[in-house]
């Protein structure tokens, strides 16, 4: 396993943590507010958090990963690397599915049908997913698996990012922004313009680990005038503002905090311990907030804007609880994949040794004289 010095140090970390802490707010709040307003005839809730709040949530988590996995394509093998991404993804996702087959199973008094080809989380197509996000999990299933074949080959990371966004430009603009769905196949996804999030990611990482000089408030500038820019409901052409955009606020970020060596405050920390329970609350948020909803006494619903409070506040601490069992979960399966990876190494490592070291004896006929 080759390893590198993470170079962004301890601040740059609480920082990208905090954005994706937003980032999942963003989520949680829209999808509360949407389905509030159905359920309580408030039109005025969804109108308040529109639909981009939750689009841009999605774009944050995709950007973050394109800029992290650049540097953790440089720091493990592949199969490390592959194992990484499993732990980090299926062990939660499953778990929480388990436990809401049961929550179901129960309360229909029988077995629930098991949708297994759901739970692969591959690009198959349309189907019905069992906790109504996941969507953007084979998003990052596809994207893991190019950053696995990456890390075979570190240096083609660049070109392969230049010309992958070249293609899906092409299929954008050019051939009806093909493959650009919640649930694409195989053959879709590749084009797809939500590709474009992890692409801007990955460019930014290379720009952050090569040039030294960037300047921290044009970053921040330049980046919420791509964003503003973008229409408010999204479209495929729009990901080629607001992704770059917030591909340049995340650079911001990290050249801010070189420059700022204070510890964060109490604020950054609440932001970071969000983003540490990012999945976990990703995961269990919407589910959550359907079933809160369904017991809700019809007396509370001439108050929308305090059911909407309230269904928040519940979806947030289960998120939260989901979420500590997550790290808790993902610690323990990485701790466990990168001991493994060691002591393989450090085996390899004496059997060269003990090669080196070996001696030839020549047998008996050789010792014969002539």
């Amino acid at each position: 396993m080759n390893v590198a010095p993470n170079p962004g140090g301890a601040n740059r970390d609480i920082s990208l943590q905090a954005l994706r802490g937003i980032a999942a707010c963003c989520v949680l709040v829209y999808h509360a507010a949407h389905f509030t307003a159905i359920r309580g005839g408030a039109p005025w809730l969804e109108e308040l958090f529109i639909s981009r709040l939750g689009f841009f949530g999605v774009l944050v988590f995709f950007v973050l990963s394109g800029f992290l996995m650049e540097s953790a394509i440089r720091r493990y093998d592949a199969k490390t690397f592959a194992l990484h991404r499993f732990a980090r993804l299926y062990p939660t996702y499953w778990l929480i599915c388990a436990c809401f087959f049961l929550a179901k199973s129960v309360r229909a008094g029988a077995w629930v049908e098991i949708p297994w080809k759901a739970l692969t989380l591959l690009p198959l197509g349309e189907m019905s997913r069992p906790l109504g996000v996941e969507w953007t999990l084979l998003y990052e299933v596809f994207f893991y698996m190019v950053c696995t074949l990456l890390c075979v080959w570190r240096r083609a990371h660049l070109p392969v990012m230049v010309v992958w966004l070249v293609v899906v430009a092409i299929a954008v603009f050019f051939y009806r922004q093909f493959g650009t769905t919640m649930q694409p196949t195989f053959a879709e996804i590749p084009f797809s313009a939500m590709n474009v999030a992890f692409i801007c990611g990955g460019l930014a990482g290379h720009l952050n680990r090569r040039l030294t000089r960037l300047d921290p408030a044009a970053l921040w500038l330049g980046g919420l005038a791509l964003i503003m820019l973008a229409k408010p409901v999204a479209t495929g052409p729009d990901m080629f503002l607001t992704a770059p955009g917030i591909a340049c606020v995340i650079l911001a970020l990290v050249r801010g905090h070189r420059a700022d060596a204070r510890p964060p405050g109490l604020f950054m920390r609440a932001l970071f311990l969000l983003g540490e329970c990012s999945y976990g609350l990703y995961l269990a948020h919407f589910l959550t907030v359907q079933v809160v909803l369904q017991y809700v006494p019809a007396d509370l619903w001439s108050h929308p804007g305090a059911v909407f409070v309230g269904v928040t506040g519940a979806a947030l601490t289960v998120g939260l609880l989901a979420g500590i069992v997550d790290v808790m979960l993902y610690r323990s399966l990485k701790g466990w994949i990168d001991r493994s990876a060691r002591q393989h190494v450090l085996a390899g490592d004496a059997a060269n040794a003990l090669q080196a070291t070996r001696v030839d004896v020549p047998s008996a006929e050789a010792r014969k004289p002539e």
